[in-house]
């Protein structure tokens, strides 16, 4: 009787789920943007948690952005949260999550948006410049002289997929090489980027250019570069993974696909394949928090929960691995 007591307690112990620590350390969100309140539509506008449930069919015999506009204005979801309605407040609100969660965020913007970001609290940015062709296409010695006059850490977004450019895209190179000179690390949207993009004033969006074997050439080329994968090229998966393991000096972050996609197929589908495959010291935390504060700290409680990763890789995602891309002082 007693074995059977015994054997019993053991399965009891074996099957009991071991409750997860959360990490409450300094963390570095690589994905933030200095954007002016209105940069996504007249505020105050809506966002449903998860992304892709926010509008779960749409008919085009409507016009995309009055859709839009609709659930935006009138969401109708459980977790809803709302853009301030002015730069001030956007501002404020931000470093307000960033203060509650000891965030420091690498700041993506242009020259005339970071000033006012940065005074706002200096201790919690490193300014990153915000570049996309054909838009910002400039000279070799502009980009020098913007980086140098405003201690431009990271160049970063670059948003060519939008504009449909994908990154081994020749009118590149010469801001590759650039960035390999300076030895500046660089970050590049690669996944899913806002739904219906091709009807919200980006026609040349293209989602194959997410494909994370895009940059291949592109490391081969130019073999000290520091890439960072924004998004993480998702869906592309595979392509990633073989990418990591091929290329070491490759990073990625997270940047608002904890949001986009419900938890379980975040974690199962993507998170935890990722770190499966042994790649959890190359994962950097990113909110894409926009217009959105509140979305820095929703994404910070999204990897603190995921069932499945230690308080060691917790601590590496939200700010080791970071800190070690960008040449800081580890834990």
């Amino acid at each position: 009787m007693r074995m059977l007591i015994n054997i019993g307690f053991l399965f009891l112990i074996s099957f009991t789920p071991i409750a997860q620590e959360k990490y409450t350390g300094p963390i570095i969100d690589m994905h933030l943007h200095a954007y002016p309140a209105d940069a996504n539509g007249p505020p105050p506008l809506a966002l449903c948690v998860p992304v892709s449930n926010m509008i779960p069919h749409y008919d085009p015999k409507k016009e995309w952005m009055e859709v839009v506009i609709e659930h935006s204005t009138n969401p109708d979801c459980k977790n809803v949260v709302w853009s301030p309605k002015t730069d001030e407040e956007l501002i404020q609100k931000t470093v307000e999550q960033l203060k509650k969660y000891n965030v420091t965020g690498v700041l993506s913007g242009t020259p005339d948006l970071l000033p006012k970001w940065l005074a706002a609290a200096p201790d919690r940015f490193i300014p990153s410049l915000k570049f996309s062709l054909p838009a910002d296409s400039m000279s070799i010695e502009t980009m020098t002289k913007l980086i140098k006059e405003h201690n431009i850490q990271v160049i970063g977004e670059i948003g060519n997929q939008y504009h449909g450019i994908a990154p081994d895209d020749p009118r590149m190179d010469p801001y590759w090489a650039l960035a390999e000179k300076l030895d500046i690390p660089v970050a590049i949207h690669l996944g899913s980027g806002l739904p219906g993009a091709t009807r919200m004033g980006y026609p040349n969006f293209r989602v194959k250019f997410s494909d994370p074997l895009l940059l291949e050439e592109v490391l081969n080329k130019y073999p000290r570069l520091r890439v960072s994968v924004m998004h993480y090229g998702e869906p592309f998966l595979d392509e990633l993974i073989a990418m990591l393991f091929n290329y070491p000096q490759l990073y990625i972050d997270l940047g608002g696909i904890p949001w986009g996609y419900p938890n379980d197929f975040f974690y199962d589908y993507q998170l935890k394949k990722i770190v499966a495959a042994g790649f959890s010291k190359r994962i950097m935390f990113g909110s894409d928090a926009m217009n959105w504060p509140d979305l820095i700290g929703i994404s910070i409680d999204i990897i603190n929960e995921a069932p499945f990763l230690t308080l060691e890789q917790k601590e590496d995602i939200f700010y080791n691995n970071a800190a070690r891309f960008l040449r800081l002082d580890e834990r």
